[in-house]
């Protein structure tokens, strides 16, 4: 299954495949790969402990390419300073579940928001989705500011986290 990369003002988003994803391990090659510098220090500890999970379900079923992890490259510099994605392909009520993270140096420049932003595009656009959902701890206003800038709307809260989510406008 081919998912082609997507471009912002400022950055371009590559899905995770299984070939980026093994090279990870091989710094130079993986800039190769993605055409662009990586720095030290990624993945981070959250990312890093779902990549696994998410190279088990790529593995078993390709078309999950696009439902995981997205490195955001800063085009200008053709540098990775984000990431964003899904947790998954749709749930049964057609809802993905977004998450982002932006490299500590670059926070605070709009890089998270801008990738959320396409990749909620890009979600509802996507057959069988029905809307975008998201999670975040309420005293984290970046992120809070990342997911109204999105598009999503806070829906309540779960487990002490709010919960976002912004559905399809399908007719």
């Amino acid at each position: 299954m081919s998912v082609q990369p997507l471009e912002t003002e400022r950055l371009v988003l590559t899905p995770l495949s299984l070939e980026l994803l093994a090279a990870l391990s091989d710094r130079p090659a993986a800039e190769r790969l993605l055409g662009a510098r990586i720095p030290d220090g990624f993945p981070d500890a959250e990312l890093g402990g779902f990549l696994p999970l998410y190279e088990r379900a790529l593995r078993a079923d390709p078309s999950h390419l696009g439902y995981g992890p997205w490195l955001a490259v800063l085009r200008a510099e053709g540098v990775l300073v984000a990431n964003a994605g899904f947790v998954g392909k749709p749930n049964e009520d057609g809802s993905i579940e977004l998450g982002y993270g932006t490299e500590s140096d670059r926070r605070n420049r709009g890089y998270a928001s801008e990738a959320a932003a396409a990749l909620v595009a890009w979600g509802l656009e996507q057959p069988g989705v029905e809307k975008v959902v998201s999670r975040c701890d309420p005293g984290n206003a970046a992120s809070i500011r990342v997911l109204e800038k999105a598009g999503l709307r806070r829906c309540g809260e779960s487990d002490g986290m709010l919960a976002w989510e912004l559905a399809s406008r399908r007719d």
